[in-house]
């Protein structure tokens, strides 16, 4: 028996089905479906992209074989750095049609964006064998060839896709990003002048430019760049970067510090940000704001070892000034192996050592006083034991650890003097006469011998 038409069409469809879609399922025509895809495609063109795919949804729920819209939703998925989601849509608009030029071109742009560049390329090609005019899947294959270091390869389907994108600065500026990348820096400015020339705003090109010029000697012309780059698109994190970068490395300190404080007041938890200022911060021994930013810091960067050991040395005491020449003059005393003692001595002086009285006074013309007290029975109590840890302030006080010499005036052997400091004794220079203060003890009735006797005492090593 002859097979009826109808049979013969269900068998036709049973055995193509794997690679072909019937038409009518490819998209619904019906009012109601079309109407969902304008709107969307409406709001997209507004920049409502949520809006937009809102829409698209529908449309697809509606027909889920509407790959155009499928299609415009997963470009905007993509658009809001939706990665998974973008590829999600494309993937099922490609089991649809396979070959879907701009699924496909949309796919390679993803997997750009994953640094997974072979499959890129691979996906980029394909687009470009069905449709060799497809200036998307061209700039998405020279942009991977740039990655994988191809800079002819890239540098000819990136000069294709001008073709298609004539208008289109990110072509313009990737070029110079080739030429940049081989150190062909005056290349690479042609490029990036000639993508300001269709976009004069494009804040990347101008820091680019600015970037070129600086490699080429011409730091006038970069600061121009930057500071422009900074002025019209002052959202632009990389940009504010480059400008903060530039004054450090000019080591001007001030305006790289406002230009981090627009970052961080444009994103808060911008971690390089509050890493830069602190370490400005502390150059300037702004220790309070600095501690703020390294804390802030870890908080972003938990486990970064830096940040940890520079606030565990900001929150160590600090000590003033007064108390650091004290602890240095102190150094300096014990460290001197035969100091030189110019005053007359007439009584050592002692503090509470039990063995003041043990010299034998009816031995004047022999013996030499009492020995001074040991290296660690100073006669000056130790500074550590007095001084309070002084508050931590905005860069006033310096930082615990720094060196300081000893005044000029002090005499060698000799604490010296701190009458800004209640807590710590005064001594004198000169040893105490015979009507010495409560506390100092006078040793025998004989009379001292003077230098001249040649039986001065000397400090032990």
């Amino acid at each position: 028996a002859r097979m009826s038409f109808q049979t013969r069409l269900f068998l036709w469809f049973l055995v193509l089905g794997s690679t072909l879609t019937p038409a009518f399922l490819l998209a619904d025509s019906s009012p109601d479906n079309q109407y969902y895809l304008d709107k969307g495609n409406l709001y997209a063109r507004d920049g409502r992209n949520q809006t937009a795919i809102n829409y698209y949804k529908e449309a697809v729920e509606r027909n889920p074989y509407n790959v155009q819209a499928r299609n415009n939703l997963g470009d905007l998925y993509a658009k809001n750095n939706l990665i998974d989601e973008a590829m999600e849509q494309f993937d099922k608009v490609l089991e649809v049609q396979p070959n879907y030029v701009s699924a496909l071109a949309n796919k390679s742009y993803l997997y750009l964006q994953k640094h997974m560049y072979d499959q890129a390329v691979l996906y980029a090609k394909r687009a470009i064998y069905i449709d060799p005019d497809c200036g998307p899947a061209h700039f998405n294959l020279g942009t991977a060839y740039l990655s994988l270091g191809r800079y002819t390869d890239s540098i000819y389907e990136l000069k294709m896709a001008i073709r298609s994108y004539k208008d289109t600065a990110p072509v313009y500026e990737k070029l110079g990003d080739v030429y940049r990348a081989q150190s062909r820096d005056e290349e690479a400015i042609a490029y990036y002048r000639q993508a300001l020339d269709v976009d004069s705003v494009d804040a990347t090109a101008r820091d680019k430019l600015g970037e070129s010029y600086l490699t080429l000697g011409d730091e006038k012309k970069a600061v121009e760049q930057f500071k422009y780059a900074s002025d019209i698109a002052p959202d632009n994190i990389d940009a504010q970067y480059r400008l903060a970068e530039h004054y450090e490395d000019i080591r001007e300190w001030d305006k790289a510090e406002r230009v981090y404080l627009i970052i961080l007041s444009m994103k808060p938890e911008e971690g390089k940000a509050h890493r830069q200022i602190a370490l400005i911060y502390e150059r300037n021994e702004k220790y309070g704001l600095a501690l703020y930013h390294w804390k802030k810091y870890s908080e972003i960067n938990p486990k970064d070892q830096e940040a940890i050991e520079h606030i565990q040395a900001i929150r160590k005491p600090l000590l003033s000034k007064k108390q650091i020449d004290q602890l240095a003059a102190e150094k300096k005393m014990k460290d001197s192996s035969s100091p030189k003692v110019t005053p007359t001595i007439s009584a050592p002086v002692v503090g509470n050592s039990t063995d003041a009285n043990t010299a034998n006074p009816g031995d004047a013309a022999s013996s030499a006083p009492p020995p001074l007290p040991a290296a660690n029975e100073s006669v000056a109590p130790a500074v550590e034991s007095q001084a309070v840890a002084a508050p931590m302030d905005n860069g006033a006080s310096s930082a615990a650890g720094a060196s300081a010499a000893p005044p000029a005036s002090a005499p060698a052997a000799v604490a010296p003097v701190d009458n800004g400091n209640s807590n710590a004794p005064a001594v004198s220079a000169v040893a105490p006469s015979s009507d010495a203060s409560a506390g100092l003890v006078p040793v025998g009735d004989m009379a001292t011998p003077t230098p001249s006797q040649g039986n001065v005492p000397t400090l032990p090593n």
